[in-house]
């Protein structure tokens, strides 16, 4: 499977965590890096060498992350190694996980972009989320940051352009003044937006295949829906009980899973 795949560089700090020491956690990083160019470098020569290769790189990358380092960077090679095991749902999970840690990186959309376009559901959104997306688009391809920054741009530049109105007297710059102030509270209303969902909203990802989506929270309940879900389905957690999750679909469909089936973003 050819994948647009990047490994990065990773520091890691100092300070002992969950009983695991800086050294410890360095050579882990460092052999599953290793273990990650050794698989990408045999390509297709040798295929189970290969797998071995990758199953180490995620395997090490796992235990560092698991000693308490939530490093953005960490998750985004922890996808790479997934994605090249063709553990897909995984591979989404994690670069999720890495998206909400460092933004909106062009290659880490690619990889995502490129890892949804494997899967075995490709489940479309409901018509009118679709053109929320659609219309709102920058919201959704581009970092809080980034807006954060655009927002306070058109803030300053807002109140100097009024300033400049009331110390010269003229009713210049009004249109000017209009669009800073839109940019402004479009950008506020879109950040706090995002920081409001990821306080209030719980997503997931599929991890396994042939999952049955039923009706209620037992084995014994009869199936929402026909289609088996598999491996890299995103959804949104509307409800937990007890070893099940009620999760909505992109496509407004909403049903029961076991927790194991999914995992939280």
């Amino acid at each position: 499977m050819a994948a647009c795949a990047m490994l990065f560089a990773i520091i890691l700090p100092a300070a002992s965590v969950r009983g695991m020491d800086a050294e410890n956690r360095e050579t882990l990083l460092r052999e599953a890096i290793e273990a990650y160019d050794l698989g990408l470098g045999l390509q297709d020569e040798n295929p189970a060498q290969r797998i071995a290769h990758f199953r180490k790189a995620a395997t090490g990358f796992e235990a560092v992350l698991s000693s308490g380092i939530d490093n953005g960077y960490l998750q985004y090679n922890l996808a790479n190694a997934y994605l090249q095991l063709d553990e897909l749902g995984k591979a989404i999970l994690h670069y999720r996980r890495a998206a909400r840690l460092i933004g909106a990186d062009e290659s880490l959309q690619a990889n995502l972009k490129f890892a949804r376009s494997l899967r075995r559901n490709q489940i479309q959104s409901s018509g009118e989320k679709e053109l929320f997306e659609t219309v709102f688009f920058w919201h959704y391809e581009t970092s809080a940051k980034a807006r954060l920054m655009v927002g306070l741009l058109a803030y300053v530049a807002f109140w100097m352009l009024m300033s400049l109105r009331v110390l010269r007297k003229r009713s210049s710059f009004g249109t000017v003044s209009a669009l800073l102030a839109v940019v402004w509270l479009s950008a506020g209303v879109s950040v706090g937006a995002e920081v409001y969902n990821a306080q209030n909203t719980r997503e997931g990802v599929t991890v396994q295949n042939d999952i049955t989506v039923r009706k209620g929270n037992g084995e014994a309940a009869a199936p929402a829906f026909e289609e088996l879900l598999h491996e890299g389905v995103e959804f949104v957690i509307l409800e937990e009980r007890p070893g099940w999750y009620r999760i909505e679909l992109p496509d407004g469909n909403a049903g029961w899973i076991r927790q194991s089936q999914g995992e939280v973003v």
